[in-house]
């Protein structure tokens, strides 16, 4: 709120100051009254008089107050409308990367108020899409992307087109449309290579999404191939996080300041570091889809050396989720291996891990584990209660695939001991139909 003298900013200020005086009086209101309580009347009087330069918080604040928007303020202000943009751009892609969606949702808004080309609105409008398919708005997904696409070209922002198609991919797969989301999944993939985008985070999350999709679909050694593919992309990180959010601090005090050049590179140096961690998740991701497919398909020592990996290397950049995701896939080799007891163990600890850290896919899928364990210890009502929690939560995210996947398991569980109603409700379930009651 401090303002800055002398350099040429009085005439500069001036014309601020006179907008200000002139709007507060045409509302009858006082130096005070303007002030309210975040800002005082001494510095309403020194800004109508060009001895300072508010921060753009306090003029929003003030320009609220007025019922004017922010540029009837700014005028000839040296804060330069795309300096705005960029700013917010930034600060919603930082936003992105702690996936705090409101707060990306609301530079998203500021910036598309100031941003008129075509290209940088179909920016913001990808971070948009980012928060939709975080929140499962999947036909807004649809909406979104298809107006940034019509804003852009391939060939002049391939990057941008594949970036979006990864997200129309994204929501055809949450919704269980798995031949569209191959589709999208694939041309942005294809978009890639053809232009050779040089990003290998969009490059991993692109192949990784492919191999859950082609694994969903059947294809194993697709899906192998995809998930691979992403492992050698994504490069391996340390923990930056606590640096990355002091850039952060450092950038809203310069916007505080009105000092946007210093705010945006800050911002800049925080999002370079957010990247840098969060590929550490690809890497993760893709060794332990490594592990689930080989699993699948039978191969069991294969699985456990992948999976032992995934665990250790969750480990060593000290991620309790990917650690205990990997300990599911442990429990059922294990189980497999004849030791159920040891099984259900593992498979209880990583159910109350993911429960703490909010993972509810993979939590349903310890639970399975769990239920599994225990049909084998002769405990049937234990396995009933954790195999009808497992559908129970792949129902609440609205994840169908998997639910089926569980209700089969269950089903053949069942059948196993000859409740052939039971079975037959749980195969309903698996192939679209009844509940998980």
């Amino acid at each position: 709120m401090a303002g800055k003298h002398g350099g040429g900013i009085t005439s500069v200020a001036s014309g601020l100051g006179e907008r200000v005086r002139t709007a507060r009086k045409e509302l009858g209101l006082s130096q005070a009254q303007l002030a309210g309580e975040e800002l005082t009347k001494g510095f309403i009087s020194q800004l109508e008089s060009g001895l300072v330069r508010p921060s753009i918080r306090s003029l929003q604040l003030i320009a609220g107050r007025l019922g004017k928007p922010l540029d009837y303020f700014l005028g000839d202000e040296s804060l330069a409308t795309e300096k705005r943009v960029a700013f917010h751009r930034l600060a919603a892609e930082t936003a992105a990367e702690q996936r705090d969606w409101d707060l990306v949702r609301e530079h998203v808004d500021q910036g598309l108020a100031g941003a008129p080309e075509a290209a940088e609105r179909a920016r913001f409008l990808y971070l948009l899409a980012q928060a939709e398919t975080a929140a499962r708005a999947y036909e807004r997904t649809f909406e979104v992307v298809g107006e940034a696409l019509a804003l852009v070209e391939v060939a002049s922002e391939p990057q941008l087109v594949a970036s979006l198609l990864f997200f129309q991919g994204s929501a055809y797969g949450g919704m269980d449309q798995l031949v569209a989301a191959t589709d999208a999944l694939e041309a942005s993939r294809d978009i890639i290579e053809r232009y050779e985008v040089l990003d290998p985070r969009l490059r991993s999350r692109v192949m990784l999404s492919l191999g859950t999709v082609y694994r969903r679909l059947r294809r194993s050694s697709k899906a192998i191939i995809s998930y691979e593919s992403a492992l050698a992309t994504a490069s391996r990180a340390s923990e930056l996080t606590l640096a990355a959010r002091g850039y952060m601090g450092i950038a809203a005090t310069h916007y505080d300041s009105g000092e946007l050049d210093a705010a945006i590179a800050n911002y800049r140096r925080a999002l370079e570091l957010f990247q840098r961690v969060s590929d550490i998740d690809f890497e993760l991701n893709a060794l332990q889809s490594i592990a689930t497919v080989q699993f699948e398909n039978e191969h069991v020592e294969e699985a456990k050396v992948s999976a032992e990996r995934a665990m250790q290397r969750a480990l060593e950049a000290g991620s309790a989720r990917w650690a205990a995701v990997a300990e599911v896939t442990l429990a059922r080799i294990t189980l497999r291996e004849g030791h159920a007891r040891d099984a259900l163990r593992m498979a209880k600890h990583a159910a109350q891990v993911l429960a703490e850290s909010g993972d509810k896919v993979n939590q349903a899928d310890a639970l399975g584990a769990s239920g599994a364990a225990y049909e084998a210890l002769g405990l049937v009502a234990e396995a009933d209660t954790a195999y009808r929690s497992a559908i129970d939560l792949h129902t609440s995210v609205g994840d169908l695939a998997d639910r089926a996947g569980m209700a089969a398991e269950y089903a053949r569980v069942l059948r196993a001991r000859g409740e052939i109603d039971a079975a037959f409700e749980m195969l309903e379930l698996a192939n679209g139909g009844g509940t998980s009651r």
